[in-house]
């Protein structure tokens, strides 16, 4: 389907003043007229949940809800989720919340233990739960040692023996109506995972343990030398001991952490991570890796077809898998979830950011960027990043600029060129470039290489410049976000928005191709094409795969996502989360999101 310019405007007008707001209602219509079992999140976007199976399971006034879990029992769904004062908290409780109509309406809530600075000296960090094939109820809970009421270090500072952390353990057996005195599991804490039962008796979590490297040439700050890898850690007797471990990933260029793990076949397991290179901020997608021993061995790990953060990993009654995680940072601002099949999993797939998708259409010229001023009109497609300036990366596409703010027609290959109508330069350096009538279509080949960036018109090469002092990991075409810095965090506060980065962006441009290919020394290595005459979008997979639960609109990737689900005897899947939703709430309210079977 495409759109002239005529209907796009008129669809456009519909988010004229408070785009957020507009977004929201936008939601609503789409909800009712797009698709018979899920809506869109716009022309052609990803299926998205509507408004009318979101339930509202906490929102208390001031209190910022964190880190979701459910189950369902035979006496109805339990939740367990966290409270606190803001996301790097100085106190923090863990709750439950109970529901016997499916998740429409939460009753019973009540805390199950509290920590905090002034208590303690320490702080609940992020609770996962599930059921065990014996109808036990586990929540595994890290728990951070602080030396501040808001001391909130990176984890592989926390785990440090001079703060430390650990990893507890609630129980109950009788679907959550008691629960066993905590308990403390190891002394190392780190994002644990939900703990599995597998079919041989044996139980298992992912840990994150961090670690130092000097692989890296220029580490992110403020993790410096230190990666996250992922440990699988047993228990053969129920759950009274943990003291077998396995790794699953150990990689300083990925840093895997907050790994979900699922017994797809008796003695199969299946691992899928979050990249914690940089906070996941390059563009390095989930990684996998699969068992057929139980646990005891893994894979060499693969590159996943999604960016997950927290990934909630389990087996649906039909067979299939399904996950729910949040959008990684620097992509769309939300909770996913997207039901598959263990062999069609596969595949390097990028990455975007697109609030609003009719700033983004395909049509029969091209592949259409009408973007306008501010996050929530924004457009950047998000690929896989140099490992550090030593890698070589190359970037052909066939484009037409017809208007472009000084951030709205960009493409970066480890450096970034700004495309003007009638100019195309490096980003930082205005004086390096070429004069040219970019309004008309031209391809361009754009090399990063040695240590030189290297623009190629209609096969001349018109620039040929040295990449110090502007080189960055990212490869990157649309909008370029950071014209307006974010602000800086100040412990003790909620995280405020900062616009999404994005501003000095309206733009028309025209893209026909986009072909691309990164050279990593030690990380991956990726190629991938596009091609407008395909009739496919650059992000096709997320249109055809994933589905939208929910948006959130405070665009700080922290407001939402760490979630849990389960699924009931009918079939329907209840995804628990925490967020600020599509209006941007004042605070994050905790979520229940009922997804019918046969819409996935």
């Amino acid at each position: 389907m495409t759109d002239s310019r005529r209907i796009f405007l008129k669809k456009t007008s519909l988010l004229a003043g408070s785009a957020l707001l507009a977004g929201s209602a936008f939601e609503t219509v789409l909800a009712r007229k797009m698709d018979k079992k899920l809506a869109r999140t716009g022309p052609n976007g990803m299926r998205m949940l509507g408004a009318d199976q979101r339930f509202t399971v906490a929102d208390t006034p001031g209190i910022y809800h964190h880190s979701a879990g459910v189950v369902h029992t035979p006496d109805g769904l339990v939740c367990v989720y966290r409270t606190c004062d803001h996301h790097l908290a100085s106190w923090s409780k863990i709750n439950m919340a109970r529901s016997t109509d499916g998740g429409r309406t939460w009753k019973e809530h009540r805390e199950l233990s509290a920590s905090s600075f002034e208590k303690n000296a320490a702080c609940w960090v992020a609770p996962q739960t599930n059921r065990m094939p014996d109808g036990r109820i586990f929540t595994l809970i890290d728990l951070g040692q602080k030396k501040t009421a808001f001391d909130w270090p990176m984890l592989s500072d926390w785990q440090k023996p001079d703060r430390g952390m650990s990893n507890h353990l609630l129980e109950s057996r009788d679907n959550g109506k008691t629960w066993l005195p905590i308990r403390q599991v190891d002394k190392v804490g780190g994002e644990p995972s939900y703990i599995v039962g597998l079919s041989n008796g044996t139980l298992v979590y992912s840990r994150t343990d961090s670690a130092p490297t000097n692989l890296k040439k220029n580490p992110s700050m403020p993790w410096g030398p230190n990666y996250y890898k992922s440990t699988a850690v047993f228990s053969d007797d129920g759950g009274q001991t943990w003291n077998r471990t396995v790794p699953i990933f150990d990689c300083p260029f990925m840093g895997d952490c907050e790994v979900g793990i699922v017994e797809y076949a008796p003695g199969k397991l299946m691992a899928l991570s979050r990249i914690g290179d940089g906070g996941s901020a390059f563009g390095q997608p989930s990684q996998i890796a699969y068992s057929d021993d139980f646990g005891k061995t893994w894979s060499k790990p693969q590159l996943a077809p999604v960016y997950a953060h927290r990934p909630w990993l389990g087996k649906l009654a039909d067979g299939r898998l399904f996950v729910s995680f949040r959008n990684a940072s620097g992509s769309t601002t939300g909770t996913l979830a997207t039901a598959f099949k263990p062999e069609d999993f596969t595949g390097y797939h990028p990455n975007n950011f697109i609030w609003n998708e009719v700033c983004c259409v395909l049509e029969s010229d091209g592949l259409h960027l009408r973007t306008e001023e501010g996050t929530a009109q924004a457009v950047q497609f998000i690929l896989y990043p140099m490992e550090d300036d030593d890698s070589a990366c190359e970037v052909e596409t066939t484009l037409a600029v017809k208007t472009a703010d000084s951030h709205g027609c960009s493409i970066c290959v480890g450096a970034w060129l700004s495309f003007q109508p009638n100019r195309v330069f490096v980003a930082s350096r205005p004086e390096q470039g070429v004069d040219l009538d970019a309004t008309q279509f031209h391809t361009y080949r754009i090399v990063n290489e040695n240590h030189r960036l290297k623009l190629f018109v209609d096969g001349s090469l018109k620039l040929d410049v040295s990449t110090d002092g502007i080189f960055e990991r990212n490869v990157r075409f649309g909008n370029r976000k950071g014209a307006k810095p974010a602000e800086m965090h100040q412990a003790g506060t909620a995280f405020k928005p900062d616009g999404g980065g994005f501003a000095r962006n309206q733009s028309h441009s025209i893209w026909k191709s986009f072909h691309f290919h990164v050279r990593n020394r030690r990380d991956h290595s990726v190629q991938w094409n596009w091609e407008a005459r395909s009739g496919k979008y650059p992000d096709q997979y997320r249109r055809d795969n994933l589905i939208m639960l929910e948006r959130n609109a405070s665009f700080v990737m922290a407001d939402n996502g760490y979630s849990g689900w389960t699924q009931q005897p009918d079939g329907t899947i209840i995804v628990a989360d925490y967020t600020r939703g599509v209006q941007a709430l004042p605070h994050p309210v905790l979520r229940a999101y009922r997804i019918p079977q046969e819409a996935i």
